[in-house]
């Protein structure tokens, strides 16, 4: 079976439900229940993936406080490997999670430790060891976006590492300027629908995943939430894939990157792309099936097992 390393964003995740709206300054509102967990696009993968059972290593950055102490030691109990996490003079990185009571989710983000994140914080025996190179989380690696991380895939990718990369949302609304430089040394991209519409301007997914293409991704996955994804392989007849819409959303945290480690999962067992996919469809509603990022991620063989007895229900 094939490496996988992620690198990126990583955060402490403290997870409030529900949160239907905010309360009036001065007043005071009960919620049901608070949770911290890890969270960050890569932390999110890395562990979805040593989950299911794949080889997997994390490249991050954490901070010298009892959050990077809890990545590291949560993502460390999963079977992460985590020689790659190191430790800055910086805050970890925290996002309050705004759970709705209808699974939806609203972010207050402090970008600490994910953005100070560097090119000299990856390890070059770790990249070595890999045969996967994922970055997840661009566009909130302030430090890493643009160039550096246009070098650094160029790098690995002339290694010969498959190179996948997927962002989150810019909160500094700079979009395609941080991601242009990085595209053409892709062989994957996998945004969200609603990220990649910033990147593109374009709204229609086939529109998006032809303006991806022009700007240099070798193939391209956009994800469409409870619509499933959309595979555009190069070469290959587009396909929609659907996911299981029967399944009601508790927490919709992370989604996108348990899809992310679901498809990388097949990558790393030699499977195609659309066996890849409706493995990452599975994978993606275990995730919403329970509160938090990770939490519901079962084995390979459970979310196999779960496919077979639903195959009629897509």
């Amino acid at each position: 079976m094939k490496k996988v390393l992620c690198i990126g964003s990583v955060t402490t995740d403290v997870i409030v439900t529900p949160v239907n709206d905010i309360p009036k300054p001065g007043t005071l509102r009960a919620v049901d229940g608070v949770k911290v967990l890890v969270g960050g696009c890569a932390s999110n993968a890395a562990i979805d993936l040593a989950k299911i059972g794949v080889p997997v290593m994390l490249s991050c950055k954490v901070g010298k406080d009892t959050f990077g102490d809890f990545v590291k030691k949560t993502a460390a109990e999963n079977g992460v490997d985590t020689r790659g996490i190191v430790v800055g003079d910086v805050d970890t990185t925290v996002s309050i999670v705004c759970v709705s009571s209808s699974g939806e989710r609203c972010f207050l983000y402090n970008p600490g430790s994910a953005a100070a994140f560097v090119k000299d914080d990856i390890s070059q025996e770790l990249v070595n060891e890999a045969d996967i190179v994922f970055v997840a989380g661009a566009m909130l690696l302030s430090s890493f976006d643009g160039k550096p991380c246009a070098e650094f895939m160029e790098s690995a990718r002339k290694a010969g590492k498959y190179t996948v990369l997927d962002t989150a949302w810019d909160f500094d609304d700079i979009w395609l300027p941080k991601l242009k430089d990085t595209l053409p040394h892709l062989d994957l991209f996998m945004p969200s629908v609603e990220e990649a519409a910033k990147l593109t301007g374009e709204s229609e997914p086939n529109l998006i995943a032809d303006k991806l293409f022009e700007l240099g991704a070798k193939n391209v996955i956009i994800k469409l939430g409870a619509d499933g994804a959309l595979i555009c392989e190069n070469g290959k007849e587009r396909v929609i894939l659907p996911t299981y819409r029967f399944i009601k959303p508790v927490d919709t945290t992370g989604a996108g990157d348990s899809f992310c480690a679901g498809f990388l999962a097949g990558l790393a067992n030699g499977w195609d792309y659309i066996e890849s996919a409706k493995f990452a469809n599975a994978v993606g509603t275990h995730c919403i099936m329970e509160i938090g990022a990770s939490t519901g991620i079962k084995s390979m063989a459970e979310i196999l097992d779960f496919m077979k007895k639903n195959k009629d229900k897509i």
